[in-house]
């Protein structure tokens, strides 16, 4: 019985050693700082960002009015726009791929995760009302608004309902929380021409319905998944 116990605990305690070894922390390189850019290491003090700079994670990215910065990290491209604060929750690599969590308290970011062969890439970007959860594609995403410029994405409420948003199109999350039919968009399209979209996908017809009597004060989550 004993000798049973032992090989148990020795098998237990590889086991371990090998998803160790094959869980690897991942730093992100701050690869173009424009402008006032910062950042604070867990427990420690802000500084002033400069290319080449690493973090780990649990900093935090905070950019200054008229400022951005592009990160790094692994495969994956994050550039974040002018007033924007970014919390790095998690960069971990392992064999079969990467997984990365990041939190936007403000502003907005634009990533690129393009598809590795043979691999997983989730990558994550959180904000207080919604998720993009994505793999192998190219989007902009403030939290409310999404626009894809390449790949699909499949934009999805807590409900179940769900619209498939391609490649240079926009939607985003109505007033009452459904998703809104996508809007082809020209080439180059970003976020600060929201407004604009959303007004003329009005007029063409495409907006939501009005919003429901009831005024619910519960905080509504999106999670978007590459198709």
């Amino acid at each position: 019985m004993k000798k049973s116990i032992v090989l148990v605990s020795l098998f237990l305690l590889a086991a371990a050693a090998l998803v160790a070894e094959e869980s690897v922390a991942v730093k992100a390189v701050f690869a173009d700082v424009s402008g006032k850019v910062q950042y604070q290491r867990p427990g420690g003090a802000w500084q002033p960002a400069k290319v080449g700079d690493s973090i780990e994670k649990g900093a935090i990215v905070s950019t200054g009015f008229k400022s951005s910065a592009t990160l790094k990290l692994d495969s994956a491209s994050i550039y974040l726009k002018a007033l924007t604060r970014l919390t790095l929750e998690d960069i971990m690599k392992t064999s079969g791929g990467t997984q990365t969590k990041l939190y936007l308290l403000a502003g907005r970011v634009k990533a690129d995760v393009p598809p590795e062969a043979g691999k997983t890439n989730d990558f994550r970007v959180k904000s207080p009302t919604a998720t993009a959860s994505v793999r192998g594609t190219a989007f902009e995403f403030d939290g409310m608004n999404l626009m894809v410029s390449r790949g699909t994405v499949q934009y999805q409420t807590p409900t179940s309902q769900f619209r498939l948003v391609g490649a240079q199109e926009f939607s985003y999350l109505s007033l009452n929380g459904t998703v809104v039919p996508p809007t082809a968009v020209a080439l180059g399209s970003d976020l600060s021409k929201a407004a604009q979209i959303i007004d003329q996908s009005k007029i063409q017809g495409f907006a939501p319905p009005p919003p429901p009597a009831s005024n619910s004060s519960g905080k509504t989550t999106l999670t978007i998944t590459v198709q």
